[in-house]
């Protein structure tokens, strides 16, 4: 993310610029919810909207200047909850995924949703983005071939930069104090041991079983085989149990307000 608002930097645009850039949570009224209208202002005496939650780019717990947090979004799903003007929510996602921290939270919130939640998926709904999807009343995707979902799975990413500070003339040492042998073993100084590399596997082996079970029990009917981290494109995706239509945006929202009615 750093190397994204670096070069927006770069070119001409200040930090509030590209704050400015985040796509914002809107509401859309049932009546034109074919049309997927937006609105910016929010007219209390309006009765049965649908807010639009835009989930895009990289997911991380509170956010950065690109894009909002995971708490973020799930305040905003609390709080729609909670407002009578509001029958349902819809999440607009275009995501590779994120940081785990703050993704169960989300899930959960979205889960224990009073009102309905429509996932509705442009590019990707990849990793944390699916574990959030997986937990909406229903799933939507743009399109049966450009639209994708899945990468159910956790990994973690070690650069060994030990060798390259050698080459420059560095020799780092990282002096631990006694009784903490096990601090910060896992860092881009030293090459990893096997003992790490292990607790490390098992580690993320425990997280890929959470991430596992929370997709099963919002998506019951879901194929045993796509739980290799592979990323299924809209028509098979609705096959194998990892999505349930294709629509456009409008076709989400109208969704939405349609299941609120059946709820009602």
């Amino acid at each position: 993310m750093a190397l994204i608002v670096m070069q927006r930097l770069a070119a001409g645009k200040t930090a509030v610029m590209i704050e400015e850039d985040r796509p914002d949570p809107y509401f859309v009224s049932i009546i034109s919810a074919a049309s997927a209208g937006r609105s910016s202002s929010r007219n209390q005496e309006d009765e049965g909207r649908v807010v639009v939650l835009p989930i895009m780019g990289t997911m991380s717990r509170y956010g950065d200047f690109c894009s909002y947090g995971t708490e973020d979004y799930a305040s905003w799903i609390i709080e729609a909850n909670n407002d009578p003007t509001i029958s349902a929510i819809v999440l607009e996602i275009n995501s590779p995924g994120g940081q785990v921290d703050g993704t169960e939270a989300l899930g959960e919130v979205i889960r224990t949703s009073k009102k309905p939640v429509v996932a509705w998926v442009a590019g990707m709904a990849a990793s944390a983005a699916y574990w959030v999807a997986s937990q909406a009343s229903h799933i939507m995707m743009e399109s049966k071939t450009s639209s994708e979902v899945g990468s159910i799975g956790v990994l973690a990413m070690h650069v060994d930069a030990s060798e390259a500070y050698q080459k420059e003339g560095y020799k780092v040492t990282i002096v631990r104090a006694t009784g903490s042998e096990d601090k910060a073993l896992f860092n881009s100084i030293e090459p990893l041991s096997d003992a790490v590399l292990n607790e490390t596997k098992a580690v993320l082996s425990v997280i890929r079983k959470e991430f596992e079970a929370t997709v099963k029990a919002g998506r019951p009917e879901i194929d045993e085989n796509v739980f290799t981290g592979k990323m299924y494109m809209g028509r098979d995706a609705i096959k194998l149990g990892m999505a349930d239509s294709i629509g456009f945006l409008g076709d989400a929202i109208a969704k939405a307000a349609k299941l609120a009615k059946q709820a009602a």
